[in-house]
């Protein structure tokens, strides 16, 4: 899966990513280093990591709304592979009812349908905006359209970016999301 850093020695990605994983690592240009999870909602779907000496600045989360037809990208690491850069447009924002990662319960997501090419790998990575600010975080290919994926809007994530560290004490990754 991918990542992006929020904040100083922090990196956010899905929940899904991480699920099951006891011991996660981050591999960047400074190497490959242990992360500590501090965030894990399985409902959201977004963990938080803490790792020590991260390469790069941390992104500007805009939590403003989107307009409908947004140029935006898609970044990550499709496949396990390279990183990747693909054009997106935001299509739509919408409340998304469904159930969390684990397949349970009921959970409300705020959500962009996006048209990209979104493959596993590319979840917990980056939506950004042409002004270089994440405007979402991608966690799913559609299963129904080709070219459509949806990204989790920041409004949510930030809020729970900021109890994560608030909070920054380590929490279980809870068991394997298949």
């Amino acid at each position: 899966g991918s990542g992006f850093v929020v904040a100083k020695d922090l990196i956010a990605t899905n929940a899904h990513v991480v699920a099951g994983i006891n011991h996660p690592y981050v591999v960047d240009a400074n190497g490959t280093r242990s992360a500590s999870p501090i965030w894990f909602d399985p409902n959201l779907d977004l963990a938080v990591l803490r790792v020590n000496d991260l390469a790069g600045a941390p992104l500007f989360m805009d939590t403003g709304k989107v307009a409908d037809n947004t140029p935006a990208a898609v970044l990550g690491y499709p496949g396990g592979g390279s990183f990747d850069a693909k054009s997106a447009v935001v299509l739509d924002e919408f409340t998304a009812t469904g159930r969390n990662i684990y397949n349970q319960g009921t959970t409300n997501r705020d959500v962009y349908d996006v048209r990209a090419d979104i493959i596993p790998g590319n979840s917990g990575g980056p939506l950004v905006a042409k002004d270089g600010s994440v405007i979402g975080v991608v966690f799913a290919e559609s299963t129904t359209y080709n070219h459509i994926g949806y990204a989790l809007a920041t409004k949510q994530v930030v809020s729970e970016i900021n109890q994560a560290e608030a909070q920054n004490h380590t929490v279980s990754t809870g068991r394997c999301a298949q």
